[in-house]
């Protein structure tokens, strides 16, 4: 609790931003190391304004500190802050990732398994709600974690069809991880609780407002290998989510739909622009089919830092740089070289001409 009170302070500061609070974590680390600390260093930083400092100089309890306490107790609420091994690899290395994430249920599926996306129209047409079902189940089965966003339509679909297959579905809310929204999901999203885990980077009692859910798209895409657009118009917060996917180096696929219908709009304008279409589950399968391998085998043991970069290769394939892999862990050179090395002598990595990898 003293820990998120800290975080929080830090994060309440006027007009900071991620970025500048990224540039004090970067110089101190933990927020313990330079709130309320009279530190030389720190009052010399031009990037902060004298109000800031004043700000940070000082420990007070954030707003609404008694309320959110009792809401973390009540509903059995966990965080993470980005400085933890355990956040998330592939949320970590985007753009802005959130600098806490809070949650109910377990994340290990985010850790130890593969993620794909399902995403689309809260008014899917019969032929959507077919294909969703049918992709997400046999996504699930072949050991993919869903990852939706708890609306009404695609979203639902894909969460009870990850469920109804007995494997572990994620839940990005746009509100505080308390307040299940919309409300006609409480009895889904306690199952995803009980299957998985809800998870939203907004303080807990936070309600619903209109400009979270395009912050919260780029979670959904972010915590993920790929994204699956099922139905959608262009301007739905389905093909938000693609762009942000686009933009984050991840995998996209889309459901082709008829021409006339407004709901196919969306996957078919993707597909004129790159996507990969989907006719069949296989057309998503085959794309990790070094993946699929990969788990089928007996993977040797590996720590958190090892399972980290493992992670990175896999999402970056068919190879990546050393300077890429680098940008991306946000580890140090020799740190990096180590568990490369190490990665290699496993028979999971290869290393190619140019300081490049690949995973075996």
């Amino acid at each position: 609790m003293e820990e998120l009170k800290l975080w929080l302070h830090l994060l309440s500061t006027p007009d900071l931003g991620r970025k500048k609070v990224r540039k004090l974590l970067d110089i101190f680390g933990e927020p313990t190391k330079f709130i309320g600390q009279n530190n030389a260093e720190f009052e010399n930083l031009s990037f902060l304004s004298k109000i800031q400092k004043t700000h940070l100089s000082r420990i007070e309890e954030p707003t609404n500190w008694q309320k959110i306490k009792e809401l973390i107790s009540k509903y059995n609420i966990k965080h993470l802050t980005c400085l933890n091994k355990k956040y998330p690899a592939y949320l970590q290395s985007i753009y802005d990732p959130p600098l806490v994430i809070f949650y109910r249920g377990e994340l290990a599926s985010l850790s130890d398994r593969r993620a794909l996306a399902v995403v689309g129209t809260r008014k899917p047409s019969n032929y959507g709600k077919l294909m969703a079902k049918k992709i997400s189940v046999k996504l699930s089965e072949s050991g993919f974690t869903i990852v939706s966003g708890l609306a009404y339509g695609v979203d639902s679909i894909a969460h009870r069809a990850a469920l109804e297959s007995c494997r572990k579905t994620i839940a990005v809310m746009a509100t505080g991880v308390d307040n299940i929204y919309p409300s006609g999901n409480q009895v889904l999203a306690d199952k995803i609780i009980q299957n998985g885990a809800i998870i939203s980077e907004y303080i807990p009692g936070s309600k619903a407002e209109k400009w979270y859910f395009p912050t919260r798209n780029r979670m959904i895409s972010g915590l993920c290998m790929g994204c699956i657009v099922i139905e959608g118009s262009k301007k739905s917060g389905a093909l938000l989510t693609a762009k942000f996917a686009l933009d984050q180096n991840r995998d996209i696929f889309a459901l082709p739909g008829d021409i006339n219908r407004f709901q196919s709009e969306g996957p078919n304008y993707l597909i004129k622009i790159g996507a990969k279409p989907v006719t069949q589950v296989n057309d998503i399968l085959e794309e990790y089919d070094v993946l699929l391998n990969m788990e089928e085998a007996s993977l040797p043991v590996m720590d958190g830092d090892e399972k980290k970069i493992l992670q990175i290769i896999i999402k970056n394939k068919p190879e990546i740089g050393f300077d890429n892999l680098l940008v991306a862990s946000r580890m140090s050179v020799n740190a990096l070289s180590s568990i490369l090395l190490s990665l290699e002598l496993k028979s999971v990595v290869k290393q190619l001409q140019g300081n490049k990898f690949i995973p075996i």
